[in-house]
């Protein structure tokens, strides 16, 4: 069995991920700015909350930043101060890029560990394992480190008879109907992040 090399992370999100951490290297810190009579145009930020989400900046955004002990930024054209380093440029530009590190080799690992079951299979059944792996308990096989190796058998996979199906679309038929005329209550998970990379 031929063995596994560590394939490089190759993909345009790299360069993207990149290329962000140093733009936000790059952001001008804010200054104080002098009274005037006309008061300084307020920061417009545009980002809107996701439903379910307290909006960033609003009343409960930062009622829920105080529970968590975490200050809320400084007002528009005040100087930062002494921010929360968790926050800084650096290390937001460091943890978006280290997202997208993490997303690639979760995406790599993933396709890896589908080959590596696959090839383990196939030497399961030819018996190779039997040979060269001592056996471990009830049937499965004795890895380094105490670590054991089963072979489990597959879910079972139901199909049902052509009245059951038929029982079960008209029951999704039912759930639509009552979502469309507000029967149905649904509720929201917790908002989360989602990483989105381009095409091409």
């Amino acid at each position: 069995m031929a063995p596994t090399t560590n394939r490089p992370l190759c993909h345009p999100a790299s360069a993207i991920a990149d290329a962000a951490l140093q733009a936000l290297q790059h952001l001008p810190r804010r200054t104080t700015t002098t009274a005037s009579n006309t008061s300084a145009p307020q920061a417009t930020d545009t980002t809107k909350g996701v439903a379910g989400e307290p909006a960033p900046g609003s009343r409960e955004a930062l009622a829920a930043l105080a529970e968590l002990g975490i200050a809320p930024p400084a007002a528009a054209g005040a100087p930062l101060g002494p921010d929360d380093q968790r926050f800084s440029p650096i290390a937001i530009g460091h943890l978006t890029h280290r997202l997208v590190e993490v997303k690639l080799l979760l995406d790599q690992l993933g396709a890896e560990q589908k080959e590596l079951h696959e090839t383990l299979r196939l030497a399961h059944l030819r018996g190779d394992l039997r040979h060269l792996l001592p056996p471990g308990g009830e049937g499965g096989y004795q890895l380094p480190g105490g670590v054991q190796l089963h072979r489990r058998a597959g879910r079972r996979q139901w199909q049902y008879s052509p009245e059951v199906q038929e029982l079960e679309a008209q029951l999704k038929a039912q759930q639509v109907y009552e979502q469309t005329n507000g029967q149905a209550v649904w509720s929201l998970g917790a908002a989360f992040w989602e990483l989105r990379f381009p095409k091409g």
